[in-house]
């Protein structure tokens, strides 16, 4: 321990206070709170012994980044994340001063909100580390040795300091070249009729095949409209995928439903299929074994590229998850603070018969593994989370 209590901030941990103080501020603005001030202090206080935060009725918030012992700082800071979560709920506390229901729903959603506000530090590093390579390489170009030298050097210790490795800066270089996009489904296109209303199953499909594709989608209020949102190369695959599954899987349950009836008036003198839960057996079995399928061509797609990665699988895990970290980002500026729409209830149904037949289509369906490793349109749109 060190540093006698007369601050109330420890000097390392000014630069994190800073970036509190800024996000707060943005935090506050966007949400219309009455936040007058954000000042660090040393904990505890007689009667604050266990507080690490709190809120004044007069719009001050006092944050402890790092607690006291006998009247010193401790060594260790409190961690990045339990500090960033006290913010979020005291900033709760300028709407919601009782710790209610309202307020612990609202903390959730600042949460989230202080989160996408907050500075990417690793993505500046590697942006960082780009530079300072096409700096080597120039210097290199031109016959400048002790230049490219040095730049060399002080690339590979930025490297360990902040445990990167060189296919990280590959890698983010790679994506740069491959844009964000948002992918609208042309349900005319694929024949896929066009509803006033948001489709359950629909939108469990999309869910799935963004996943499997390393994307999200968004869709339009009051329609069954959707946008897969990834990497062009991934969007377009995932917009294919689904495009093609949503009609195939509409065909193939009404002919179902209807070889399933036949075979009732065969053998029992009745339309078997008047049974009722047929078809939202058959859907729901259908995209659950679609969104098995398409984890294994992804697991299989991870394997296969483990082999071609340095590093294993570990790595290839973290290169194709890189592509979704972006598409995260984009979403986090696009939607800020923003809720997402709420998923549909699905009616359930325990149709035996249904949810067999349903799982077996899906198995008959061929599923590829291109987009599992590798639009737009007037109208508000939505985030689905």
């Amino acid at each position: 321990m060190a540093l006698h209590l007369n601050i109330p901030v420890h000097p390392d941990d000014v630069l994190f206070f800073k970036e509190l103080e800024e996000v707060a501020w943005k935090v506050a603005k966007h949400y219309d709170l009455p936040l007058t001030s954000i000042v660090g202090f040393p904990m505890p206080e007689k009667e604050m012994a266990d507080c690490l935060g709190d809120c004044s009725t007069s719009g001050q918030i006092r944050l402890v980044l790092r607690c006291t012992v006998d009247g010193q700082f401790v060594d260790a800071p409190r961690t990045p994340e339990s500090v960033w979560k006290t913010l979020a709920h005291e900033l709760s506390h300028l709407r919601y001063f009782r710790h209610g229901l309202e307020h612990q729903t609202f903390q959730l959603e600042l949460e989230q909100a202080v989160n996408n506000f907050r500075v990417d530090h690793k993505q500046r590093i590697i942006d960082k580390l780009i530079k300072m390579q096409a700096s080597r390489d120039g210097e290199a170009a031109i016959g400048n040795t002790a230049a490219a030298e040095a730049f060399a050097g002080a690339i590979n210790r930025m490297l360990i300091e902040h445990e990167l490795n060189p296919s990280d800066l590959d890698y983010a270089r790679a994506t740069d070249n491959d844009p964000i996009i948002e992918m609208r489904v042309d349900l005319t296109k694929y024949r896929i009729e066009k509803k006033r209303s948001r489709i359950a199953w629909q939108e469990s499909l999309a869910r799935i095949v963004a996943n499997a594709h390393l994307c999200t989608f968004l869709l339009r209020s009051g329609s069954n409209d959707i946008w897969f949102v990834g990497t062009k190369s991934h969007a377009t695959v995932a917009e294919y995928v689904y495009g093609t599954l949503v009609p195939a899987a509409a065909a193939m349950c009404y002919k179902a439903y209807h070889e399933y009836g036949l075979e009732g008036v065969a053998e029992f003198g009745k339309w078997k299929a008047r049974e009722p839960g047929f078809n939202e057996a058959w859907t729901a079995a259908f995209v659950q074994r679609i969104g098995e399928r398409l984890a294994e061509a992804r697991k299989a797609a991870v394997t296969q590229a483990a082999a071609d990665v340095p590093g294993g699988e570990s790595q290839a895990l973290m290169r194709l998850g890189g592509a979704m970290v972006k598409v995260q980002q984009y979403i986090d500026n696009r939607f800020k603070g923003r809720r997402g729409a709420s998923p549909l209830q699905r009616i359930s149904s325990r149709h035996t018969e249904g949810a067999k037949r349903g799982r077996a289509a899906a198995d008959a369906m061929p599923i590829g593994r291109k987009g599992v490793t590798g639009g737009t349109s007037s109208g508000p749109r939505k985030l689905l989370s």
